[in-house]
Parts: C-alpha cells; structure tokens; sequence
C-alpha cells in the first residue's frame, strides 16, 4: 500500500467529485461572446433561409444521414432588411448585459485555500489522480506504480508490441496510406473518371469521404496517435486495473467512427441484443416463469482484449459478406470489411514516452468495439440460442454479460451434465471465456437484482456496497437545469425498475437523503421532487404509442426553434433576460409583426417561434486533473521497464 501522497484536506476537495466545476473567476464578457452571437446569427439565418409550410418527409436512409460530415460555414445572404435590424438591436441589448466582472466572492464555490489545492494536485508531477471502475469516483496514485501498473498490461507480449518512435511513427504513416488508399477506392466516381473503373466506388459518399479524409490528414499535423490509460478496480478483492484507449483524435478514429456507424444497426438486430436496463425491464415484465426453473448470468472474461482479432476479421467478413445481410442492412461488404481490417490493425497508443502496439484483442475506448464484439459472439450465438432454447427459454447479452432462465431436467445427474456441457459449448468461440454464476432464484445484472416472485421475475434497484453517490454538489457551477435533471431521471429510473412500491420508496428516500448530504436544502428538493414522482407516475401510464407520440411531437417543437449558446456562470444574466431579449427584439417586438409571420426570400412564412438557451459549461475536475496524456508528469515509464 503506497503512502499518502496528497497534503491533508485533499480528501474533501476530490470527495466533489469529477464532475464538480469551480466557479471561473469572471463573469462572460461581449468579447468572449462574439463567436456565440455570430453562431445565432447563422443559425437563425439557416432557419429563416430554409423555412417551408409544406411537410417534407424526413428522409431515413443511414447513408445520407450520416453524422460523418465537416460542418460547413456557409451563410446565408439572403436575410436582409427586418430581420438584420431585429438582430442588430438583440445584439446591442445583450452587449449592455455581458459585461465582464470579477465573480462575485459569495459566487466562488471554492475557498482560496481550496483553489491553491486544486492548482497544486494538477501540477504535481509525484501524483496522478486516476478514475476508478464501475463509477467508484477519483483515487490517488504515484506517478511511479501508474507507470508499473500500465507496464502489467503492456509487457504481455502476446497482446502487446512495445515500439520505438521510429517505429511507431512508420505505423500510423502507413496507417494514413491504408486510409487514403480506402477512400480512393469506394469513393463516389470524379468528374473526369471512365465509369466501371471501379467495382465499389460511391460506397461511401462525398461528405463521408470529405470528413474522413479530412480529419485523418489533420490528425497526422497534430497528434496521431491513441492514448493508453487505466481505471483502478478498488472494487476486486485484490486491486487490478482495467486498460483502455482512448482513441478519439487519433489517425483512425474517423474511419473507426465510420465502422461504428455502419455496424451498429446490424448488432442491434441480433437475437441477444436488448439496448439498456429499461428495455430488459420491458422484457422481464411479459415473463410467465417455467416450472423448474432458475436464473443464471454470466459473464465473459477481459472480452475486448481476448478476442483473437484475426478469427474476429475473418468471422464478421463471412458474416458481413451473405447476401440476406447485404440486402437487410444495405451496405458494400468490401467497403465495411476493409475499413474494419485497418481498425483491428490500427491501436498505436502512448503511454507516457513508450509507444506500444496492441496485437490482439479489440482496444476497449475504441468507439466500434461495442458493436465489434457484439457481432463477435453474436454470431456465434445464431446456431447457441436455437440449440438450448428448450433449456434456456429466456437468453439476453449486453455485450459482455449474460442473463438466461435455466429450466431444470427432473433427473439431477443428467441436469448437471446439461448445465456442464452448456458452458463448455459457449467457451468453445475461440478462445473467449466466460464465468458463470450458480443457477439460483435470484441474480444481479444491469444494475438491478432480478429475482424468481412465485411465477413472475420481479426486479429491485441494485446498488453496489462500495459506491459513494457522489451526486453533484449544491454549489457546483452547474446551469440550473442539472439538478431537475438529476432528480427526474433517477426517479424515473427507480419507478421504472423496481416492482414494488416500497422499494421504490425506499430508494426515493435514500436517494433524497444523499442528496441533503452532497448539500442541497430541503426547501430545494422537496418540491422538485413532488414534480418527478408526478411525472414517472404519469409516464408509467402511458402506452409506448403514447410516448413516442409526445417524443415526436418534442421533436417538431424543437425544429421551430433556434438556439442560443451561452457559457454557464451565476452572475451572466439568467435565462429568463435573455429569453425576454429574443422576444422584445426579434420574435414579437411592439408593433411590429410576429417573426413567425414574416416571409423568406421564397416568401414562405418563416417557421421560427421560439429560442432556447444552451449553457456550456467550464472545465470540470475531471478536466482539470485529466491524465490521458501523462508525458507532463516527466514519467518516462520507459526507466520502469522490466529488465
């Protein structure tokens, strides 16, 4: 157990939480607020622009929607006259609003002491304040046993390659040429190219191939490179670390960001899939239980990093390749297929001044692993589900963790035997592993605990023994809306998977109770929290036809409105100056007529009725105390090396 390495009173700073932001130390001036107003400007220019009465049917084509795209900065010039004099007195009104001020002493949520504290631990070049696992909060650590640490993963030779810089560099060089080399190929056809001459061109399309090509060629001018990092299990009996890549940046995240989009759909289609504890829950409540039957999980074995990634290529190549998965999903298999093979290729990560090239497994933090390991086993689970489905009635995976009923054979020496050989077959997918729980009434999984009720499956909320709540605190620089958010997604969450009622009373009071010790008041909950019972209550009610029509309708709303990006701070002006500013200046100004009723250039009314504020907030402590990149701790994790 390495020693104390943070001076006393740390504990308390860190015990906000990651997500805790100090207040800045000045309010937003019109300077700084020149890019947010010249953004509204375009905005609403767009909006005005393209306004149209008619309906136009929503096109839902995943090919065109894309969210693979470069921003384009295009304006309008077609907004003249009333709405450009609208917009010049909105303009004039704020700058006499935003006027940078030294915060407000009372508005400073941390104390001088506190401040110089904070400003000490990110400068320590002897300690890093890692994340721990399953959201335990922030642990302290040496520079020394972080690298160490990392180290017991990275000399695993056969997972990993550790590199010079030389090396390294010749990697993602050639990594940015296989790059390049895809897009010429599958790219539409140019203006002065013979068509024929390329089987899969128009695979991807322009603005696919805009951003990839783009966002590759800047990486190469900036930083190619991934990065590798570790959470802490402080859960575990014995402490471990979990190692992750965060790739995002780096000279394959735009085509791994390509993967992910294509893949998605075709893993969410599988037979396992379920999308999150709500879906399950959904599922758990048509559940009528077999007699004899028991509840069971599992759970696979470190599932990114022991996945042979070359049995991985080839399954998902066969799989990508059948016509009937062509047809369904509309994809070039060639195309997906090349891309996923530069993916699996392409981890050169940093850790500190080592360079290391993972060699097997898929990297966890990479944006496609979910939906590649998914595909992984999901395909071997087309021929295990339909094999044991007259055992196992009741099959879900949420990519590395499995929940099934097990109804039991009369004979119990021929039960165990069923129950051996079905393991045995579901760790026969090269050599992925998993571990099984005991067949029982009752198991936990998705944060809930999933229990046999006579012959029904009721559920309760789980909560992990070692986990701090630690909710943000009543004086973080959040917007207002936070806590409102807060409050009304964990009581829906609780109404919706606990079966009981006094279960739900009693995380709702528990809940509440952290909530009074993070700091708020009772004044503060109290009603905000009559208000969330109301509406998971009434949510519950409704039928799902019901809320996706109020979804949908939300969604109509929102396009008629523009919105308004401010940065958060407790002395800007609230929301509610500003949302009178908008109407007094632009969308209903005295005697003039309504925005929504002016006419474009195609003298369609313009369909604007409405602003929302959009509040940005500061960096947070997460941010402040970052140690993704480790290089400016002066570690040379390269010194700690086995020799």
């Amino acid at each position: 157990m390495q020693k104390k390495l943070l001076p006393p009173g740390a504990e308390k700073l860190l015990g906000l939480g990651k997500n805790f932001i100090p207040a800045p130390p000045w309010t937003t001036g019109t300077k700084e607020m020149a890019t947010n107003m010249h953004r509204f400007k375009r905005d609403l220019s767009l909006k005005i622009h393209f306004s149209y009465e008619g309906e136009i049917d929503e096109i839902d084509d995943p090919r065109i929607n894309s969210k693979l795209y470069l921003k384009s900065d295009w304006e309008p010039d077609t907004i003249k006259g009333e709405v450009l004099a609208r917009l010049e007195t909105f303009f004039n009104e704020l700058s006499s609003h935003f006027i940078r001020r030294k915060t407000a002493p009372e508005n400073m949520n941390l104390t001088a002491e506190e401040q110089a504290m904070l400003k000490s631990i990110a400068g320590d070049d002897m300690t890093i304040i890692a994340t721990a696992d399953k959201g335990l909060g922030p642990c302290e650590v040496s520079v020394d046993q972080y690298g160490k640490d990392g180290l017991k993963h990275l000399e695993d030779e056969s997972t990993y390659e550790i590199l010079s810089e030389a090396d390294a560099l010749k990697e993602v060089r050639q990594l940015k040429i296989d790059i390049l080399a895809w897009l010429d190929r599958y790219q539409p056809y140019q203006k002065h190219e013979k068509r024929g001459t390329r089987p899969g061109a128009g695979a991807l399309k322009r603005k696919q191939v805009q951003y990839i090509r783009f966002k590759t060629n800047d990486s190469m001018q900036t930083d190619p490179f991934a990065y590798f990092y570790l959470m802490y299990k402080i859960h575990k009996p014995t402490l471990s670390t979990r190692p992750v890549s965060s790739q995002s940046g780096s000279v394959s995240y735009a085509i791994a960001q390509y993967v992910d989009e294509v893949l998605q759909p075709i893993a969410k289609d599988q037979l396992a899939y379920f999308q999150d504890s709500f879906a399950l829950k959904k599922m758990l409540n048509e559940i009528k239980l077999p007699a004899g039957a028991s509840l069971f999980s599992m759970d696979a074995v470190s599932m990114y990093t022991s996945i042979d990634s070359e049995a991985c290529l080839t399954i998902l190549s066969e799989f990508l390749r059948k016509r009937e998965n062509i047809v369904k999903y509309d994809y070039n298999a060639d195309c997906i297929i090349e891309a996923l093979a530069i993916v699996l290729r392409s981890n050169v990560m940093k850790f500190g001044d080592l360079f290391v090239k993972q060699i097997k497994g898929v990297a966890m933090g990479i944006c496609p692993a979910p939906p590649i390991a998914n595909l992984f086993y999901a395909i071997k689970e087309l021929d295990l589900i339909p094999r044991w489905q007259r055992l196992i009635p009741f099959y879900v995976r949420f990519i590395d963790d499995v929940f099934g009923i097990w109804v039991h054979d009369r004979d119990p020496e021929r039960d165990m035997q069923l129950w051996n050989d079905f393991q045995n077959d579901v760790n026969q997918h090269h050599g992925l592993q998993w571990t099984f729980t005991k067949r029982s009434r009752s198991v936990v999984f998705m944060d809930m605990t999933i229990y046999m009720d006579r012959s029904r499956i009721a559920t309760d909320l789980y909560e992990k023994p070692m986990c701090l709540f630690l909710y943000l605190p009543y004086h973080s620089s959040h917007p207002p809306g936070v806590l409102n958010s807060l409050i009304f997604g964990q009581t829906l969450r609780i109404f919706t998977l606990c079966t009981y009622e006094s279960q739900m009373k009693s995380h709702l009071t528990n809940f509440y109770r952290r909530l009074i010790d993070r700091g708020y008041t009772r004044e503060q909950l109290q009603p905000l929290f009559e208000r969330a019972v109301d509406n998971a209550e009434s949510y519950m009610l409704q039928t799902d036809e019901e809320k996706s029509a109020k979804k949908e309708a939300k969604m109509d709303a929102t396009k008629r409105k523009v919105f308004f990006h401010v940065p958060w701070h407790p002395n800007n002006p609230p929301a509610s100056v500003l949302q009178q500013l908008f109407r007094d200046c632009i969308s209903n100004p005295v005697g003039q007529p309504p925005l929504c009723e002016l006419r474009n250039h195609e003298r369609q009314k313009i369909q604007v009725d409405g602003m929302v504020v959009c509040y940005h907030r500061h960096k947070n402590l997460g941010n402040v105390l970052s140690y993704r990149k480790i290089d400016n701790k002066g570690l040379k994790v390269s010194d700690l090396r086995s020799k």
